[in-house]
């Protein structure tokens, strides 16, 4: 019987956690502390997933696959240090539609820019075509954990 020998670094699990260690670090020094003391790297998600046309608050939640409460708690956190505002519905009063404020939008801006130039290394190191191809790879595991999800929770 042969024995493999185990090559740690290829586990998948630790290379999903330092690559989300190695990212918040360069979030919050890259782009959260920079400017806004009160913003901080949990907020970073939504905030870029309102983008610069709005949208409600019901389809952020479906969209970053989190609660509704859990949505409105950094929403209240990014209205308190003005970056996002919320309007009612005009087409559904129960609903809260989200867009960036004027100082919101000019840091989305900074954000893209900043996030731009760091995927733009990302290709210098791997190459384009292979940086491509790493988003698809991913973009495919996280369908699948939330088909996963899906199916448990049915």
């Amino acid at each position: 019987m042969t024995m493999q020998i185990e090559n740690s670094k290829r586990y998948t699990i630790k290379l999903v956690y330092l690559l989300k260690r190695f990212m918040d670090d360069w979030n919050e020094k890259k782009l959260c502390r920079l400017h806004y003391p009160g913003f901080n790297h949990s907020h970073l998600p939504l905030f870029m997933s309102i983008g610069t046309t709005g949208i409600s608050n019901n389809e952020l939640a479906e969209k970053l696959n989190v609660t509704k409460q859990a949505t409105s708690k950094i929403v209240k956190e990014l209205e308190a240090i003005n970056m996002v505002k919320s309007e009612k519905s005009p087409t559904d009063a129960r609903s809260a539609m989200l867009f960036l404020t004027p100082e919101g939008q000019k840091y989305y801006q900074y954000l893209k820019s900043q996030i731009y130039q760091l995927e733009e290394q990302y290709k210098k190191l791997v190459g384009a075509k292979n940086y491509e191809i790493a988003i698809d790879v991913m973009l495919k595991l996280v369908d699948f954990h939330e088909k996963q999800n899906c199916l448990q929770e049915n």
